[in-house]
């Protein structure tokens, strides 16, 4: 492997828009090149996980590595995103859902182009998106074709090699980041795909990471040459069994019933795997494709929750309903990330969540209109709206980010000492940090007002 840069000058990423110098940290850019490996199956592709595969071809690559790390204080801990190739480009939504949580624990983050879209063009929306100015919103130029100067040396041979680059790319953060003693690998939706298929057919032959977050699955994880079929998504491969490094998928409703199809993928919690379903949380939300953006810390409780307010066009495209307003994916993956780290360097388990409650392939539904069971949070147990990850039902992208309906009427008198009774609640279960209670609790107490508001209530 040989690695050159920081490259100057300015990084083709759409991710936060804050500058990370004001937070502490220094954004960078590497090209990595080597020789990567190809893999074949020996066996079955078994809904077990457990895949027998072997080496199979050779050829070179060059692709890039984005890193955000501390200028001071860097805990240890990397957290390596296999970044999404869905829309044609890199994109980063581990890091947009789980920024704050590094910055504050002063974690290092890499994101990988591990495949082949993001360079040179193609997606695996393409087939989608055909004819279709819906899903062509959201299709992005590949890095080649972005800026042909910067990326002129940057060669992907097939997503038959990803698995070997993401692989290679985990190894060499140790030498990259002095003082790395932790690597977690992340991935969502269509990298979560790769994920199951990196633990279940690539980590066996020896993996540099020490843990694993997926993070929105679809049953039926990626092909080894890469292939993520929108169209075969249903299916019930789990995570092998005998994983040595820990592995927490988080679902969420669009993931577990909607448009990833997950149900049949669910496996009991073990020693090494822990399951999460998010009751209320759709597979992209108005925190993920909005106020994650700007989200440096510094903004009011007001700023914050006017960002996170559903909107019905947050592709620029209108969209059947407003979509999912809930905060919960976000301050979950944070807590999920902080599990997995302690878990990790050998410290006690995830706590164990209940699944969401399902019957007939459908979500059972409390007297709101809120889905039962799974990971509760306050945003479900004391609404104002009914939180879902379905609901769009004219499919194309709006699928992909549930709906918000608020609730009639105004807010009970008790709202906001229920809602901080049912946070407490929810950290002491395990599933959301204490470090982000004082902003939860500030941002409900601006949506009663709002409600109040719109609903002719009395503002205290």
């Amino acid at each position: 492997m040989e690695l050159s840069g920081p490259v100057a000058g300015p990084i083709n990423l759409i991710s936060t828009f804050f500058p990370l110098s004001g937070v502490g940290y220094v954004a960078e850019e590497y090209f990595l090149s080597g020789t990567a490996g190809s893999y074949r199956l020996t066996g079955s592709a078994g809904d077990d996980g457990e895949w027998a595969t072997e080496p199979d071809g050779l050829a070179p690559f060059t692709t890039r590595l984005v890193v955000y790390r501390p200028v001071e204080g860097y805990c240890g801990t990397a957290v390596v995103e296999w970044l999404n190739a869905s829309s044609g480009a890199d994109a980063p939504p581990i890091w947009l859902l789980a920024h704050r949580h590094l910055i504050r624990a002063r974690m290092a983050w890499i994101g990988v182009s591990a495949q082949y879209a993001p360079i040179h063009g193609g997606s695996v929306m393409a087939a989608a998106a055909e004819g279709d100015d819906t899903w062509n919103s959201v299709m992005l130029p590949p890095l080649k074709q972005s800026d042909p100067v910067r990326y002129a040396d940057l060669s992907h041979p097939g997503d038959a090699y990803c698995y070997d680059i993401y692989r290679q790319a985990g190894e060499l953060v140790r030498r990259l980041l002095p003082g790395t003693r932790q690597l977690l690998a992340a991935g969502q939706s269509q990298s979560a795909a790769t994920l199951v298929t990196y633990v279940n057919a690539i980590a066996p032959h020896g993996s540099p990471y020490d843990a694993y977050l997926i993070d929105g699955r679809p049953g039926r994880p990626a092909t080894l040459t890469g292939l993520v079929d929108p169209e075969a998504l249903d299916g019930g491969t789990r995570v092998r069994a005998d994983s040595t490094a820990p592995v927490l998928v988080l679902q969420t409703e669009t993931d577990v019933v909607g448009l990833m199809r997950s149900i049949g993928s669910r496996q009991p919690d073990s020693d090494h795997f822990r399951l999460w379903e998010l009751a209320g949380a759709a597979h992209a939300d108005s925190y993920s494709v909005g106020a994650s953006f700007t989200d440096s810390g510094s903004l009011t409780a007001e700023e914050l929750a006017e960002r996170m307010a559903p909107r019905r066009n947050p592709l620029g495209v209108d969209f059947p309903e407003p979509i999912n307003s809930g905060p919960q994916h976000h301050y979950v993956v944070q807590r999920a990330i902080a599990a997995l780290s302690r878990w990790a360097d050998g410290g006690p388990a995830p706590a164990q969540a209940d699944r969401l409650t399902v019957s007939a392939g459908e979500l059972a539904l409390d007297v709101h209109g809120n889905a039962l069971g799974g990971i509760r949070t306050p945003w479900l147990d004391v609404p104002l709206a009914v939180l879902s990850g379905l609901g769009q039902e004219d499919g194309g992208p709006a699928i992909m980010f549930g709906c918000t309906r608020p609730l009639p009427g105004p807010p009970p008198d008790d709202y906001l000492p229920a809602f901080r009774a049912a946070t407490d609640k929810t950290v002491a279960a395990g599933f959301l940090l204490a470090e982000d209670v004082p902003e939860i609790l500030a941002t409900a107490a601006v949506n009663q007002r709002r409600s109040l508001l719109l609903t002719g209530g009395d503002i205290p």
